[in-house]
């Protein structure tokens, strides 16, 4: 059964989270360094400043209160109705780490304008959602995410994802086909390994090691979520500044803003998923996640695939960028492979015209 919801941030998170903020015991930094050292201290005490002092905290409750906001056995879900009845294909868009479903408050209107019912749920341990305990991986949360669209009454629907959202949309297409009537990804490179790793392309081989030097030079986040989350998970929950510290770093990073992250992020727009995790304290709990999926990985078995109808999209900025033969040892119908022009890791944010109109289009495709 749903309940309704209302996504607020109280008065009394606020004025502690302002308290926090002001009593900041900021660290010394070399003039002669900055982002090359993770965060640029000088920009991330004028964003707490702002976050302090500028911010209109109402905002994130407007933003995701244009559309339903219910909770279903303890996962919080956005619901928007789809133009002409919701006639077409429901889909369901599904978030990763450090988003939330803020990330998507571009795109939906672009879907329901189509005719599709949208359901954008907060992961498990994200946002307004519970956290599941042992922390889980990413198909235990794709068979919960199925359970919700079930509950829901959608009996076929399409999954969209990127980031974690890709593994766990790749997971509900494999354990549920008969549901997932199409799969659309901008995640390629997050998906589990295949099992056959057979005859590599030289494409192929050279993803790994570029994967494989990104891990060692920038993923020190996989590592730490994966390994030790709660060696820190109370640093980042007491300390709002330390906070924005480590997730500014990686929307600048891993967006398409050579190196400006207020091209694709205005400061309201990180205060925005600041908040997000900040006034739902589900930082830990977020980070969790890595170490849930480290413990248990969601590959395939050796000779499984996902058969369902699948579109992929390759924006160039992305982290590492998979070649379209490294998803087809997972995907046996792979019906389109769209080379963005521009976007990055958070496109559905950055550019969610673009990724708009390649799920479209795959679901025209499909009928």
């Amino acid at each position: 059964m749903t309940e309704p919801f209302e996504p607020a941030v109280g008065e009394d998170v606020v004025a502690d989270l302002r308290e926090r903020l002001g009593r900041t015991r900021w660290p010394f930094q070399p003039k002669s360094q900055g982002w090359e050292m993770g965060v640029d201290l000088g920009y991330l005490r004028g964003l707490c400043a702002h976050w302090a002092e500028a911010y209109d905290f109402g905002r994130l409750g407007r933003e995701l209160g244009r559309w339903e906001n219910a909770r279903w056995d303890g996962v919080h879900f956005l619901r928007a109705a789809g133009e002409g009845g919701g006639e077409k294909l429901p889909i369901l868009i599904v978030h990763g780490w450090p988003g939330g479903v803020i990330e998507f408050t571009r795109m939906i209107p672009l879907l329901t304008a189509a005719g599709h019912d949208v359901i954008a749920p907060s992961l498990p341990g994200y946002g307004w959602s519970d956290e599941l305990d042992p922390p889980p991986n990413a198909a235990r949360v794709g068979a919960v995410l199925g359970d919700l669209m079930e509950a829901l009454g959608y009996e076929r629907y399409a999954a969209q994802g990127g980031d974690w959202g890709s593994p766990i949309a790749f997971s509900l297409a494999h354990q549920r086909p008969e549901r997932v009537a199409a799969l659309h990804l901008n995640g390629v490179s997050v998906l589990p390994a295949p099992a056959d790793l057979d005859n590599l392309s030289e494409s192929e081989q050279r993803f790994i090691q570029e994967g494989l030097g990104w891990r060692a030079t920038q993923g020190h986040h996989l590592l730490l979520h994966g390994a030790a989350p709660d060696s820190v998970s109370t640093a980042f929950s007491d300390s709002p500044a330390g906070l924005a510290g480590w997730l500014v770093e990686k929307y600048r990073k891993w967006s398409d803003c050579d190196g400006e992250v207020e091209r694709r992020f205005s400061k309201d727009e990180l205060c925005d998923f600041l908040t997000l995790y900040w006034a739902t304290g589900t930082i830990g709990s977020s980070m969790r996640f890595y170490w849930g999926e480290a413990q248990d990985r969601s590959r395939l078995s050796e000779g499984e695939k996902v058969t369902v109808p699948t579109g992929c999209a390759d924006f160039p900025a992305e982290i590492v960028r998979a070649p379209r033969d490294w998803a087809e040892r997972q995907l046996t119908d792979l019906r389109r492979w769209t080379e963005m022009p521009r976007g990055g890791h958070f496109a559905a944010f950055e550019e969610p015209e673009l990724l708009a109109e390649d799920v479209l289009a795959l679901l025209d495709e499909v009928g």
